[in-house]
């Protein structure tokens, strides 16, 4: 795990530097990091280097994609599995994922055999690269792509290795460069597309169709039960809320959020608020808030909610907010049944809060220039804190140790309910259930 000790350290290191010079420390970070990793020397000899792994492949009828280890991280890899899937119609794509992401993934239709063979995040455990490596030996690949920045290509032998250090390099040079568009889907799907460009020269470009998810009926009819169940009309406006986040960096400090649900509660609409699973019983903490509107305005989504359905529920709201972090992914995909069966959305307006992280990376906006836009039939918001010590190193929120957390300095709550108010008032109809849904019966 040596790799995993000098992310760490490197991490750790760019802490204690904004710690001490917020402001000057961070404009450091950002001019060594983009001026070193994100230079077009390095960026050309990367993509040369990808372009020469493909030429020495003399047929690509098997593809192994290594996914990286997180939730919201298969979504987005996924995104790189299409653009091969329109590159290669007929192969067999293979693609490695965390096992509580598996059902968010299934029933996509580019891909040829899901491998749901991680269980640790960030970093990859002993018996996560014994899982790998027996996929490895069960299957001669003619390609392997690898997006996970904690698995070394020298991992896969000698086998020919398509490296995540092209998308890196033009990740970190996008962010000096506020004129392209840096989001982390498109530039997944965009590596596949310019890796493949000589191989795929005078053919038909791939289009882009943004992130994607599929979902199963018992998914589909376990949300539905949840509104059921707890008498939730359909009627009026529903927001959703998560309040947790895979690290204190990202999530939204919890007095913003006690303010944020207060605003929300002047409108007539229904909140519901999703289960912590990292900062646990965050959510008992802010209903304990509320209890003279627990069952009347407020509801809880509790942990028990599985991924696919806890999905499926967002597919009912019409504002979803949330810090960085997977359900924001989940959130901004467009979903799909993995069945014949009808019924969903794709209406939900996206709203992400941004504390550490890069937003044009993570986040998604519709009116911003250069933002992706969420792959929904409804508005996408980015609100962006005035960090001062932001800057490129943030994009590892896991691995940084930051004394004084400043990420969230000076975010604007009235800013994000004024946006709900003009969103939910351009709603000029709300959902109504098709035949088949047990709401109709």
């Amino acid at each position: 795990m040596d790799k995993e000790v000098q992310y760490k350290k490197l991490f750790r290191l760019s802490g204690k530097i904004t710690d001490i010079f917020p402001k000057s420390g961070s404009r450091f970070l950002d001019a060594l990091i983009i001026n070193i990793l994100g230079n077009k020397i390095l960026y050309n000899l990367f993509l040369s280097k990808s372009k020469s792994t493909i030429a020495k492949v003399k047929q690509f009828n098997k593809i192994l994609v290594v996914g990286d280890l997180n939730i919201g991280d298969a979504v987005i890899a996924s995104c790189g599995v299409s653009a091969l899937r329109k590159i290669f119609p007929e192969a067999e794509i293979d693609y490695t994922l965390k096992k509580s992401a598996l059902n968010l993934i299934y029933g996509n239709p580019d891909i040829s055999n899901l491998l749901p063979i991680y269980n640790s995040a960030p970093y990859p455990t002993e018996n996560d690269l014994l899982r790998l490596n027996n996929v490895l030996n069960s299957k001669d690949y003619d390609l392997i792509i690898n997006y996970c920045p904690m698995i070394p290509n020298k991992f896969f032998g000698k086998k020919e290795v398509l490296s995540y250090t092209l998308l890196a390099s033009e990740l970190i040079r996008n962010e000096g460069n506020t004129n392209s568009v840096n989001n982390i889907n498109f530039l997944t799907y965009d590596f596949i597309r310019k890796s493949f460009e000589d191989y795929n020269k005078g053919k038909k470009r791939i289009k882009f169709n943004g992130p994607k998810i599929y979902l199963s009926d018992t998914a589909l009819e376990n949300a539905e039960r949840y509104f059921l169940d707890n008498n939730i009309s359909l009627d009026k406006p529903i927001i959703m809320l998560n309040p947790d986040a895979s690290a204190v960096y990202t999530r939204i400090p919890f007095d913003f959020q006690v303010e944020l649900i207060k605003k929300l509660l002047q409108l007539n609409c229904t909140i519901l608020i999703g289960a912590g699973h990292i900062d646990k019983n965050i959510e008992q903490k802010l209903i304990n808030y509320f209890p003279d509107n627990i069952g009347q305005n407020i509801y809880l989504v509790p942990s028990s909610v599985e991924l696919d359905t806890y999905a499926a529920i967002i597919d009912y709201t019409d504002i979803f907010i949330t810090g960085d972090t997977g359900p924001l992914h989940i959130s901004a995909a467009r979903k799909f049944s993995s069945s014949s069966r009808k019924g969903l959305r794709n209406k939900t307006a996206v709203f992400s809060v941004f504390g550490s992280t890069p937003p044009r990376i993570y986040g998604y906006d519709s009116f911003r220039k250069n933002y992706l836009a969420a792959n929904q039939d409804a508005p996408s918001k980015t609100f962006i804190a005035h960090t001062p010590c932001r800057n490129i190193s943030c994009i590892n929120k896991m691995a940084k140790e930051c004394k004084e957390v400043r990420c969230f300095n000076n975010l604007n709550i009235d800013e994000i309910f004024s946006e709900a108010i003009n969103h939910l008032s351009s709603i000029e109809k709300f959902y109504f259930p098709q035949e088949d849904s047990i709401f109709a019966k």
